[in-house]
């Protein structure tokens, strides 16, 4: 079953970037860390038709430097200051690109940065490495349009860095196949 329709998790992620929403930017980071989306039962059921289906999901442990140049404030492909931490090796787990305009490694997020929430909330316990659970969701998205399918990758990365959520997602489209070929 699905726990968040993929309409909505994009609309949200979108309002984060667009509209300044802390609120769609929790929600959305909370339901992307609940579990898989879809049970494995739907994702056999929407191949025949179009819809979503998980093609990986794992959880890899990732050693992460935790210093000023890497836990920073940035707006880079964000409307407004977000709490982020570099992580390099994402690069090595995501099929898709997770690194912001300018940034010196793929991130991930917490949300936006405030009296609450910034380098100090990771970086009040000191500087270090530390090995983090990082969770890879990749789902593909089918949907028919007349004769054309149109399959876009949806990649969710999941994280806690010293008790904070953090999330990041990328979402590409790839070729537009024959329509009775939407699985």
């Amino acid at each position: 079953m699905l726990k968040l329709s993929m309409a909505a998790l994009m609309f949200a992620c979108a309002s984060v970037a667009s509209a300044n929403s802390d609120l769609d930017f929790a929600r959305t980071l909370i339901a992307a860390q609940e579990g898989p989306a879809v049970s494995p039962a739907a994702a056999i059921a929407v191949k025949a038709t179009g819809g979503e289906s998980i093609v990986a999901d794992r959880t890899t442990p990732v050693e992460v430097a935790l210093n000023a140049k890497s836990v920073k404030c940035s707006a880079a492909d964000y409307s407004m200051p977000m709490l982020k931490v570099l992580v390099p090796g994402l690069a090595d787990l995501t099929v898709l690109n997770h690194r912001n305009t300018r940034e010196g490694a793929p991130c991930i997020a917490a949300g936006r940065c405030g009296e609450n929430l910034g380098p100090q909330t990771i970086l009040g316990a000191g500087e270090g490495t530390e090995t983090i659970p990082v969770r890879v969701v990749l789902k593909k998205i089918a949907s028919i349009d007349g004769e054309l399918c149109h399959v876009t990758l949806v990649e969710t990365v999941t994280t806690k860095v010293r008790g904070v959520a953090f999330f990041h997602e990328r979402t590409q489209a790839v070729a537009d196949r024959a329509a009775a070929d939407c699985r």
